[in-house]
């Protein structure tokens, strides 16, 4: 499980901040809880021998702020505009070239601000609780899916998908 994003640009920083929470709470032994920021090569190492991966970030997909979005790794666009910064190469546009190796999700939590401040925004921390909740479930049944006998496909239907 890898957090991404930058906790000085507020609700950037959300990914980060789950992981962070998931790993007091969910302890499990076969599941590592990375915080990769924004360090793409630290990102990369740390993944590239992974069987799953769930990546844990803000994404602006057009809903309510706290609501969580999935997305299959496979599906994410190296086109994606990246409005934080357009110098700096985004941890989906690295994995282009193994999206199709790499088995795993992006779990999205609509962001309400990004701008420079430590912390999440008023909207994010009332919710704070309940993104948590969402978030967790979101993965036990992602982690139910995807574990199950090959002859059983994942079924997104049920969870709430954007295109990316």
């Amino acid at each position: 499980m890898l957090g991404i994003g930058n906790r000085l640009m507020m609700d950037d920083g959300v990914g980060i901040y789950l992981v962070e929470d998931l790993s007091k709470q969910d302890v499990k032994p076969n599941i590592r809880y990375l915080i990769g920021e924004s360090d793409i090569d630290y990102c990369l190492d740390q993944i590239k021998n992974a069987t799953f991966v769930i990546i844990l970030d803000a994404v602006f997909s057009g809903t309510e702020p706290g609501e969580v979005s999935v997305y299959p790794v496979t599906a994410l666009n190296e086109c994606q505009s990246l409005d934080i910064s357009p110098h700096n190469l985004h941890l989906f546009q690295a994995l282009q070239p193994r999206k199709q190796t790499i088995k795993g999700f992006l779990v999205g939590v609509e962001p309400d601000e990004i701008s420079f401040h430590i912390g999440l925004s008023k909207i994010l921390k009332e919710k704070k609780h309940s993104i948590l909740q969402n978030v967790r479930k979101t993965i036990e049944k992602l982690l139910n899916e995807a574990f199950r006998s090959p002859d059983e496909k994942i079924n997104l239907k049920s969870f709430k998908e954007n295109p990316f």
